[in-house]
């Protein structure tokens, strides 16, 4: 099945980007909204570009996240550690008794029309429509939406995750019913977020982001287990915490989605190659031990050598993230993220060699206080972390030095 490109349009900037591009002008002047301020202008937004309604109109916000090693569970259920973000994405929706349904985009003057059950469509409309199909609006009519708020496009899956809770949260607002718990619908939430996010990929989309949005935990680090489907807070000890930033550059994730679904394949194919040299009993990768590893490496066909390495090192390097938080060590932080960085380059197809230079010029800055960077989402996004002080300089020669080395235009979010 052929993923679904995000962007609608020509040029480097798909539509549906730059709402998002103009909301997080906020985030670089350092403008944090509260959700109910998110919700407010999102509703208003509506109303002023389609009108006053007799129908009602739903609203939520919700909570973005990054994936500080994350990515390796689109492709089998292992562990992810995100980073909870203040910035969000706000939905306001409200039924019309129209045959087609309309979007409303902050910084976009034209209002967007579509088929609300065309799941075969481009963008946000394709979305939108593979989310209805999975909610119990499946047989409904059209509705009246806007989205806004400040997650960066370029964070992929992250993205997505967002849209999809906040969009789902909001149609179940609008269809609840008193009999069902919190529990319950929070649940039906996930289930439907990613069997819509399953089918609009085309392929596995890592739970980890879903629940990461659902998470009501407040601390800012959250461990993720995508097969249980649980997750926990890395409770933070006192100390100095680090400061974090987004790096991005490419927005348009047609192609990043297109080699997703080739990595969807070469992974299974790797574990195909383990089971039948000697590891017949691992039904997952996640149950491949670090220990056994490098025997695993040599008995399997060359083509399966790099996507063991990345992917059973990345899963293991999340629990020794966790470590370093708990013990305050944002230094061997900076370090297992530079690490994941360098596998992701050498075992992995998904970092340019834009990538290797921001690398590069984060590796330099360690001594003024950058302790790692590393790619998020698999497409033109990198998250950064460093001392608080340290990170506006670092920013300032990334989009100074970089704009020499790509077209795309540089964006940096300090979160």
């Amino acid at each position: 099945m052929e993923p679904r490109k995000l962007g609608s349009g020509g040029g480097k900037t798909p539509s549906f980007v730059r709402p998002f591009l103009h909301a997080l002008n906020r985030m670089q002047a350092n403008e944090v909204l509260r959700p109910g301020q998110y919700v407010d202008r999102a509703q208003s937004l509506l109303i002023e570009k389609l009108g006053d309604s007799n129908e009602e109109c739903s609203r939520y916000f919700c909570k973005g996240v990054v994936g500080i090693i994350a990515d390796h569970t689109h492709y089998f259920d292992g562990f992810a550690l995100l980073l909870r973000l203040q910035q969000g994405v706000a939905v306001a929706i409200r039924r019309n008794a129209l045959e087609r349904s309309r979007v409303v985009l902050e910084g976009v003057v034209e209002i967007i029309d579509f088929d609300a059950h065309g799941m075969d469509q481009d963008g946000l409309p394709g979305l939108f429509a593979h989310l209805v199909e999975a909610s119990s609006f499946a047989e409904s009519g059209q509705f009246d939406l806007c989205i806004l708020g400040a997650v960066p496009t370029g964070l992929g899956a992250a993205f997505h995750g967002a849209c999809a809770v906040g969009v789902l949260r909001a149609l179940q607002s609008l269809g609840r019913s008193d009999e069902e718990s919190p529990r319950q619908a929070h649940d039906d939430v996930r289930d439907q977020a990613l069997q819509a996010l399953d089918s609009w990929y085309g392929n596995r989309f890592s739970p980890a982001y879903v629940i990461g949005c659902l998470s009501e935990h407040d601390g800012p680090f959250l461990l993720v287990d995508t097969c249980t489907l649980e997750h926990i807070p890395v409770e933070l000890p006192t100390g100095t915490r680090p400061g974090w930033a987004v790096i991005e550059w490419s927005r348009d994730w047609s192609p990043t989605m297109r080699t997703f679904a080739a990595r969807q394949s070469a992974a299974a194919r790797a574990l195909v190659d383990l089971q039948k040299n000697g590891f017949e009993n691992i039904v997952s990768l996640r149950e491949l031990e670090h220990r056994d590893l490098e025997g695993a490496i040599d008995a399997v066909p060359r083509r399966s050598r790099a996507i063991l390495k990345h992917l059973v090192s990345e899963n293991r390097n999340v629990q020794k993230l966790v470590v370093a938080i708990r013990k305050n060590d944002w230094q061997f932080l900076g370090a297992l993220m530079l690490i994941s960085q360098a596998s992701k380059m050498a075992d992995w197809d998904t970092s340019s060699a834009f990538h290797e230079l921001v690398t590069n010029k984060a590796e330099s800055a360690s001594l003024e206080g950058i302790f790692g960077i590393v790619q998020t989402g698999e497409g033109g996004c990198m998250l950064v972390a460093g001392q608080p002080f340290s990170l506006p300089s670092f920013l300032d020669e990334v989009r100074d030095s970089g704009s020499a080395h790509t077209s795309e235009e540089i964006e940096t979010f300090i979160i």
